[in-house]
C-alpha cells in the first residue's frame, strides 16, 4: 500500500530534545517526521477507524469481546506484546503529488558537495592511495576526495527520485531542490497558563516551530501488512491525524515509485565498478556491541569487515553528516520513549565484495537496515544500492 498525505494546515513534528516552558523553551520540528511518528499515526488511524476500544487494545485485547474475530492485533501488534504485528513500513518522504504524478524527494547524499561561490555539484569518492604525511585517523577508512582544485562546501537539499536514480548509476545531476521550495518553517510564541487561576505563568514563554508545506506537497508512505486504514475496506481516501496538536491531513492511496528499471541497470553498473555504496533514504539506529553509533553490528570495528545475509564485505569509506536525536512519548505507557542517536538520512557507506550484483541488490536494495528488527520494521534504515569508483589522487603519466 502506498499513500500520499496532504496536510490541511501547518504540522508539528518535535525533535527528540527535552522541551518545557521557561527552560528548554524552543521546540524545533523535523521534516519529514521519524518512523516512530509515522507508525504511531498509522496504528492510531487503524485503531480509531476499525476498533475504538483503546483500553482493551492497550491491555493486549485479551478482554475484548471481538478478540476471536479481530485481525487488528495481528496487523499492527499491541503495546502489551511489544511488537508491530505484520505491519511493515518502508519509509516516509517528502513528496509532491499533482495530476496523478508523484515526485518523491530524498535527502542529498552526504558525498555530494558544491564548489564555493558556484552552483556546480561535485561527487566525492574514496581515494586508493594514501594521503602524504602523517595523520591520526582512528579507522583505516579511505578518505573521500575530489580532483577539483577549487574549495568546496557541504550543501543541504533534496533530489527527486529520478535524480537519485541517476546518482546511484554514477551519473551527475546538476541541480537540487532547496527545502524552501517544498516547505517553510513558521515559529510561534506561546506562554504557559496556570489552569487553577486561569492566568499566564511568569517567565514561562516558549517557542514552537511548525512546518507549512507548499501547494500539493505532503508525505509519501510505503507500507505493507495492513488490509485497510479505514472501516470501509473499499475506501481509497480519508482523513488522518498526524503530528503534534492533533493536526489533520487528507490521505489517498496512489501508485508508488517503480524502481524496476533502476534495478536492471544497477546489475551491470556494479559489475563494472570498484564497489557498491549504500545510500540511507531514512535515518537508522545502529546500537552495536562496540558502541560505535555509526557502524552496524555486522561490521567489525577493528577490521571494518563483516558479513550480512551471507555476503562477505569490506567497508572502504563512509560519508556521514552527523546524528539525529530520536525520542518521543509512549502514549500507551504514558512515559517518554528512550532517546537514541540515529545516523541521518543521506549518509553513504562504501563497500567492496566478491558477491554477485544480483546478491547485493537482493540483500540491500530497498531494504531496511537497523540493528533491531523492530526498528527496521517501521521504516528505519531504508537503503538503496549504487556504484562507485576510486578517485585517483595522483594521475598516471
Amino acid at each position: 500500500m502506498q499513500i500520499f498525505i496532504e496536510p490541511t494546515d501547518v504540522l508539528l513534528f518535535r525533535d527528540g530534545r527535552p522541551f518545557s516552558a521557561g527552560e528548554g523553551h524552543r521546540a524545533r520540528s523535523i521534516f519529514p517526521p521519524t518512523p516512530n511518528t509515522i507508525q504511531g499515526a498509522i496504528r492510531s488511524k487503524v485503531l480509531a477507524e476499525r476498533c475504538g476500544r483503546y483500553q482493551e487494545y492497550r491491555d493486549g485485547c485479551f478482554n475484548c469481546p471481538d478478540n476471536n474475530n479481530c485481525t487488528i492485533p495481528g496487523e499492527i501488534g499491541t503495546p502489551a506484546q511489544g511488537n508491530y504485528g505484520k505491519m511493515q513500513i518502508k519509509g516516509v518522504w517528502i513528496a509532491k503529488y499533482e495530476e496523478s504524478n508523484l515526485i518523491t524527494y530524498f535527502t542529498l547524499p552526504a558525498d555530494i558537495v558544491q564548489i564555493k561561490g558556484n552552483s556546480q555539484l561535485i561527487y566525492l569518492s574514496p581515494i586508493q592511495e594514501k594521503i602524504p604525511g602523517a595523520n591520526d585517523l582512528t579507522y583505516s577508512l579511505h578518505p573521500l576526495w575530489t580532483p577539483e582544485i577549487k574549495p568546496v562546501e557541504a550543501i543541504q537539499g533534496y533530489w527527486s527520485n529520478e535524480n537519485l536514480a541517476d546518482y546511484l548509476l554514477g551519473k551527475y545531476p546538476v541541480t537540487f531542490v532547496n527545502s524552501s521550495k517544498l516547505y517553510e518553517r513558521e515559529s510561534r510564541l506561546g506562554i504557559e497558563v496556570d489552569n487553577t487561576i486561569q492566568a499566564a505563568k511568569e517567565g514561562k514563554l516558549y517557542q514552537t516551530e511548525f512546518i507549512r508545506c507548499q501547494k500539493n506537497v505532503g508525505l509519501y508512505i510505503e507500507l505493507e501488512g495492513i488490509t485497510t486504514l479505514s472501516s470501509n475496506p473499499d475506501s481509497e481516501a480519508g482523513l488522518i491525524g498526524i503530528g503534534g496538536e492533533n493536526r489533520v491531513g487528507s490521505y489517498m492511496k496512489i501508485m508508488g515509485i517503480d524502481w524496476g528499471k533502476l534495478r536492471e541497470q544497477l546489475i551491470n553498473k556494479i559489475n563494472q565498478s570498484d564497489g557498491f555504496k549504500l545510500y540511507l533514504a531514512t535515518p537508522t539506529i545502529f546500537d552495536s556491541e562496540h558502541q560505535q553509533g555509526w557502524l552496524p553490528k555486522w561490521i567489525n570495528p577493528d577490521t571494518l569487515s563483516g558479513e550480512y545475509k551471507g555476503i562477505s564485505l569490506q567497508l572502504i569509506a563512509a560519508a556521514i553528516t552527523g546524528y539525529q536525536t530520536i525520542g518521543g512519548w509512549d502514549i500507551a505507557c504514558n512515559k517518554p520513549k528512550p532517546t537514541r542517536r540515529a545516523v541521518m538520512s543521506g549518509s553513504v557507506y562504501y563497500f567492496q565484495t566478491d558477491a554477485a550484483s544480483e546478491e547485493i541488490l537482493k540483500a540491500f536494495h530497498w531494504q531496511n537496515l537497523a540493528d533491531e528488527k523492530s526498528q527496521a520494521q517501521i521504516g528505519y534504515g531504508l537503503s538503496l544500492v549504487g556504484c562507485w569508483n576510486y578517485c585517483k589522487l595522483f594521475q598516471e603519466e
